[in-house]
């Protein structure tokens, strides 16, 4: 107890006479080296590693955090071959399924400058079992908050996600909390920026009983692992184990994460999965499904420059959860047209890994909407996309709302934002547009030409869209994509119909203004309807300001509608038109 209030006193000592609070946010972890022992019996991790370090931060610094998991214990940290002083405490954060991180405030020797770099020796471990307590203690059901937080280690399901779920690996970032809105996806995109260039090398190690056990997850360097031998301290004998390499060259985008089961790997051309044995009837449904969506991905995208996977979640009740091109999930029974729609988006990030999230997120989705035209036609993609226009709606309500700073506007802009409502439901919606605007032909040309290492501006995607200026995207993208500007608001101001004098009895003349209160400008479709069919034109209607159409038409039009539900708007109560009976020629 006394060498403990020792420390304590030493590291405010520190903390005072810098004149400074714990940056948790100085350093970057640049290299990942641990080393990780799995006992699947007894639900335990241990590991022990090396990370470097750069303070990124403007002052130098003596003391920093690391952070894991509460369920794990830190058990040794050091600097140059020696122990350093470090604090260990609780520090409540849900960026781990239990709510609440162990961190270790190190002391360092002497101050680290600005961009200087170290190195630590660490060792820590502990369990990790299912633990829902972040969400429970919001008030959600222990069965519900289990579905979605079911990382764990045990002998009859081990599953582990990184960042986010289970901090298995060191992080350091300030507490956030679930109950403050997306405070805690934002932190945690704000830490996978920082670390984007970071390298993560990580061999785990699992004792093995079955030769068929399995170690699979994201980016591992073997299909399932390595069966061999090791020495068993105990019995001063050998034990078998399991072993496999993770190796990633950045974390921006994908999180370490792994799972053990006695796995059999059913492959396809662009699609590997890894299901337990007796699952191998359905396993194939999935890849007939998946192989069903190979010709719509080979019209609009690249070929796939690596292979989608899918990692079969023994718990029947577990929540997908998708990361990039890797696909954690429960096999179950389905319809081709559920399985093709989920199989999508980790297909999509397989053939097409933007660095952006709004690009990635949003072409997932209009792929998933493109399947589902392919089956249900455009109506039934409509639908497909709307299904997020009521959170959507809700969610670009503060948008220029009174007191709203322009700060707070650009946060929310696609290329800012971690709200994945508007990731994804604005984004699908985005790409839909585009694709209304400009056809097809376009669209899946600037998609072909695109390059991940050449996307260094915000505005590549729009100048491959553009073809050399050919159409100017400028105001589109300013009021979609690069600034926060809500949503259209499309209001009828009038239709005005004449029949023709040259020809009364076939033609008429159909003039309708558009009024958008809204600050984002679209080309919406106005139709034009009629006893015998249907006419369709689009107007280019910028924000705040009117814009008309003229058309000539086969017959007299009984009814005008704005918006056929491809424009997400935040008001549709006046975008329809019920044309008078009688009209004079002209």
């Amino acid at each position: 107890m006394k060498l403990f209030l020792t420390r304590i006193f030493v590291l405010l000592l520190v903390l005072a006479s810098s004149g400074l609070a714990l940056d948790r946010e100085a350093f970057t972890i640049t290299h990942y080296q641990l080393d990780v022992q799995i006992d699947r019996a007894s639900h335990v991790m241990a590991v022990t590693g090396r990370i470097e370090l750069r303070n990124d931060s403007s002052a130098p610094q003596k003391s920093l955090s690391l952070q894991v998991s509460s369920s794990l214990a830190w058990n040794g940290i050091a600097f140059n071959g020696k122990p350093v002083e470090w604090i260990a405490n609780s520090y409540t954060s849900d960026i781990d399924h239990t709510g609440s991180l162990s961190e270790a405030v190190v002391t360092l020797p002497s101050p680290v400058p600005t961009t200087g770099k170290i190195s630590l020796d660490l060792q820590y471990g502990g369990t990790i079992v299912a633990d829902a307590t972040r969400l429970t203690r919001l008030g959600a059901p222990d069965e519900l908050a289990l579905r979605n937080d079911w990382d764990q280690i045990s002998t009859t399901f081990s599953a582990v996600r990184g960042l986010g779920n289970v901090a298995w690996y060191p992080v350091s970032i300030p507490a956030v909390s679930m109950s403050e809105g997306n405070t805690v996806v934002a932190a945690i995109d704000a830490w996978k920026f920082r670390h984007k260039g970071s390298q993560f090398d990580a061999r785990l190690h699992v004792i093995a009983e079955d030769v068929k056990l399995c170690i699979a997850g994201t980016s591992l360097t073997a299909p399932c692992g390595a069966f061999g031998s090791m020495p068993n301290p105990r019995t001063e004998g050998m034990v078998n184990e399991v072993s496999n390499d993770i190796h990633l060259t950045g974390l921006g985008k994908t999180s370490p994460s792994f799972a053990i089961a006695v796995y059999v790997r059913l492959e396809r051309p662009d699609l590997t999965i890894f299901h337990i044995p007796n699952q191998a009837l359905i396993a194939r449904e999935y890849a007939a499904a998946a192989e069903d969506n190979g010709q719509l991905l080979d019209t609009w995208l690249p070929s796939s420059q690596q292979l989608a996977l899918v990692i079969e979640l023994a718990d029947p009740n577990a929540n997908p959860f998708q990361a990039g091109a890797v696909l954690f999930t429960p096999l179950r029974h389905a319809d081709q047209n559920t399985l093709s729609q989920l199989l999508i988006p980790p297909q999509v990030a397989a053939r097409f890994p933007a660095p952006r999230p709004w690009i990635e997120d949003g072409l997932q989705r209009f792929m998933q909407a493109m399947n589902a035209e392919k089956r249900l036609g455009r109506k039934g993609a409509l639908q497909f996309l709307n299904q997020y226009l009521p959170p959507l709606q809700k969610a670009q309500e503060t948008a220029y709302a009174p007191g709203t700073t322009a700060s707070e506007s650009a946060a929310n802009s696609l290329i800012n934002t971690s709200d994945e409502i508007l990731l994804r439901g604005k984004s699908g919606f985005v790409f839909w547009m585009l694709r209304d605007m400009l056809g097809d032909s376009v669209l899946q040309h600037a998609l072909v030409a695109y390059r991940p290492a050449q996307d260094t501006s915000p505005a590549y995607l729009q100048t491959l869209l553009e073809e050399g200026r050919k159409r100017d995207l400028e105001w589109f993208f300013d009021d979609w994509v690069y600034r926060d500007r809500g949503l259209p608001d499309f209001h009828i101001e009038s239709v005005y119909p004449r029949l023709l004098l040259e020809n009364p009895n076939k033609l008429s003349l159909v003039t309708v203004t558009i009024e958008n209160r809204g600050r984002a400008g679209a080309e919406v479709p106005v139709t034009l309807q009629a006893p015998t069919g249907e006419k369709t034109l689009r107007v280019l209607v910028p924000a705040n300001q009117r814009a008309s159409a003229r058309e000539q038409t086969p017959e007299m039009p009984t009814r005008v509608v704005v918006n056929d539900g491809s424009i997400p708007v935040s008001d549709s109560s006046e975008t329809v038109y019920a044309v008078p009976a009688k009209t004079e020629p002209r």
